[in-house]
Formats: structure tokens, sequence, C-alpha cells
């Protein structure tokens, strides 16, 4: 298996990171890292194995989760260029 497999293997990794990013300006990267490794896992299971164990479940809240913060990073950059600058 390649290292890029392996990479993307490891969605759970990658998605934490999505979340628990605290630097704003790096979250976009990181999610779109997640949503590629979850999308690469979700084909990888329909492919190979009929029986998921829960884990097409877990893709998917975490696709809806990464979309919900994409959501609001997108909301509050344009709150912040509606806001009035002080000063």
């Amino acid at each position: 298996m390649g290292e890029t497999a392996k990479t993307l293997r490891n969605w759970r990794g990658l998605y934490k990171a999505a979340l628990f990013e605290t630097d704003t300006s790096k979250i976009p990267s990181r999610i779109e890292e997640a949503r590629s490794a979850l999308v690469f896992r979700s084909r990888e299971l329909f492919e190979t194995s009929p029986n998921y164990d829960g884990e097409t479940e877990e893709i998917e809240t975490a696709l809806y989760a990464l979309q919900a913060l994409e959501n609001c990073l997108r909301s509050n950059t344009k709150d912040r260029r509606r806001a009035p600058r002080a000063g």
C-alpha cells in the first residue's frame, strides 16, 4: 500500500485535525485533507465490504460535521468583512 493510501486510511486523524485546528488560515486545507480521506475510505468500503460495521455512518457524520465547520468559517469571514472597523 502506498503512502497516500495509508494517509487517506487515517481519516479519523485527519478529521480530528480539521476540527481542532486553532489557526483559522489552516482550517480550509485541513477540511479538504479530511474530506479527501473520508471519500477515499467510503469508496474503499463500498468496493470491498458489504458489511461496514458502522464505519459508513461515522463517515457520513464526519462529512456533515466538516460541512458545518466550513459553513461556520465562511459565515465568520463574511461577518468580519461587514463589521465596521474601530477607530
